[in-house]
């Protein structure tokens, strides 16, 4: 494992700490995703929570995707519903994970196991030391959680949905046993990103995928003071960079940051990059490019490319990214591309 000195150099950390950097450093959300060759082939022999369970196959998945992009980050590869097991629950992929029973009542909750992730997913640290391990030290390596709410949300329903009712319902009708839902959720994400980042990750990541449906009401009482206990829980034990992503939530982002206190919000693209960052001063952010612009020609991906870096230039902490995952059925070299055309603008090497 790199000493806290050395994480603390690499061109990612620096950014994420507004300091800084000789080239503005990037990596693409879901960069290892069914859009890589390499995966696909992994996925031909193995199933989504095999490739999770197995740390040699999932630290391949992770290298592969880093070793052709050649991006300044790694993020491990796992999911945000991984804890999900290690509270006694049954998970499937059909795609999207599914539940074997949703937890939607205080019973249901109490019946919750309370995980102790370094041994109950150990698969999942044990993953992230062997990928450590291959990596250049120059290179961070991304942990990631589902946040508080989001993991609540897919518990309280079972499986995604296209209105959530299951979970709404349980929001507003049972509050209390929501509430007891989250709290439970604040425990586990904590627990589990801070074994990530004793296993050997410089930084975490929250996906809180469903925050943006919510009524502003719900947003700011449940899911960002949520968040804000994790990244505290996170904040008193290591000094890592917490990244907190939300997905349309583009109107709060001045609350955003009040109350998650995240050290790097990310951006999704439905605003200005540069607009976002205006609201956000002296607050390092990520993002924006628009994830279905890398099925246009590889010159319009460097064009816009570019255009979101003079956007930005001159402003200290911001790391390029998506405005969300790679999609499937993008073409790998049109992900590359976003890499190369950065390096180039800052001449330095790919």
């Amino acid at each position: 494992m790199s000493t806290t000195h050395e994480a603390a150099e690499r061109r990612f950390i620096r950014a994420c700490w507004r300091k800084p950097v000789d080239c503005t450093p990037v990596w693409l959300m879901r960069q290892a995703g069914r859009y890589m060759p390499e995966y696909q082939a992994l996925k031909a022999k193995y199933s989504f929570l095999e490739i999770c369970r197995q740390p040699e196959i999932a630290a391949k998945a992770t290298m592969d995707a880093f070793n052709y992009l050649k991006p300044d980050a790694a993020i491990i590869f796992s999911d945000i519903m991984i804890p999900a097991l290690a509270m006694g629950l049954e998970l499937d992929f059909a795609p999207g994970p599914k539940l074997n029973r949703a937890i939607q009542t205080e019973a249901d909750v109490a019946s919750l196991k309370r995980p102790e992730p370094a041994k109950d997913l150990d698969f999942v640290m044990k993953a992230i030391e062997l990928t450590r391990a291959q990596l250049p030290d120059e290179a961070s390596l991304i942990g990631f959680v589902g946040a508080p709410l989001t993991l609540a949300a897919y518990l309280a329903e079972g499986a995604p949905a296209k209105n959530w009712v299951g979970f709404k319902s349980t929001l507003y009708d049972r509050q209390p046993a929501f509430e007891a839902l989250l709290e439970r959720c604040v425990e586990t994400v904590t627990k589990h990103a801070l074994a990530q980042v004793d296993a050997g990750c410089d930084a975490i990541q929250l996906f809180d995928t469903n925050a943006g449906m919510l009524h502003p009401i719900e947003l700011e009482k449940f899911a960002l003071p949520a968040a804000a206990r994790v990244i505290e829980g996170i904040r008193a034990r290591v000094n890592v960079p917490v990244i907190y992503f939300a997905r349309d939530v583009a109107a709060h982002l001045e609350t955003v940051r009040s109350v998650t206190k995240a050290d790097v919000l990310g951006i999704d693209w439905s605003v200005r990059m540069g607009a976002a960052a205006n609201r956000l001063p002296d607050h390092a952010v990520m993002g924006n490019l628009d994830p279905t612009l890398l099925f246009a020609s590889e010159d319009v991906v460097e064009a816009r490319t570019r255009a979101l870096l003079d956007e930005m230039k001159g402003r200290d902490g911001h790391i390029f990214n998506l405005g969300h995952g790679v999609l499937p059925q993008t073409p790998p070299p049109h992900a590359r591309k976003i890499i190369e055309t950065i390096r180039a603008y800052h001449g330095v090497e790919s």
